[in-house]
């Protein structure tokens, strides 16, 4: 996917929130400043996917490495701020590190793995495979769900329709909005 189709996807995810969220709309983190982006590659020592770097210049900025930002996409916990997104990286291959996979081809966490959501103690989110752009899951004591979004763009556009679905009547909508936050189920 293009950085235009990121761009695209995430402001369908915004307005969205913007029109029927507004507390959830207004926790939805400032763009990142370039220089910032770069020295959060050399640390990670990862390439971002062209996405990932389209989409912190978008949103993300945040240094404080405790921030979710939950209610933006469904499922568990909440997206993270560039110093949280490194801070669960960091956790997540000190793990590997102290406790190595059985398996090197299947690991706990791989280095080119870049969490996008997690809980606060970082056991269940969802992941940017930097290999293939593909998005995928962890959870505490699962195996690592590869594939369960093509990209970024993809994650966004699914979650754009998902919030089409709350303020209508449809049953089994995936989640509602309370005092202006949006809630999934």
């Amino acid at each position: 996917m293009t950085a235009g189709e990121l761009r695209q996807a995430w402001q369908r995810v915004v307005s969205r929130l913007e029109a029927n969220a507004p507390v959830t709309a207004a926790s939805v983190l400032p763009p990142t400043a370039p220089g910032e982006i770069d020295a959060a590659r050399e640390r990670m020592g990862i390439v971002f996917p062209q996405e990932l770097n389209a989409w912190f210049l978008l949103s993300g900025m945040s240094e404080d490495p405790d921030v979710l930002v939950e209610g933006i996409v469904p499922g568990r916990g909440g997206m993270l701020g560039l110093a949280a997104l490194e801070g669960v990286h960091h956790f997540k291959m000190e793990i590997e590190r102290d406790d190595p996979s059985d398996d090197p081809g299947f690991p706990f966490w791989h280095e080119q793995w870049i969490p996008l959501f997690s809980d606060s103690d970082a056991c269940y989110g969802k992941f940017l495979d930097a290999r293939t752009g593909r998005i995928g899951s962890f959870g505490d004591g699962d195996a690592p769900s590869f594939g369960v979004h093509m990209s970024m763009s993809a994650l966004f556009h699914v979650t754009a329709d998902l919030m089409a679905e709350i303020n209508s009547p449809a049953r089994g909508a995936a989640g509602r909005v309370c005092d202006g936050r949006l809630i999934w189920n």
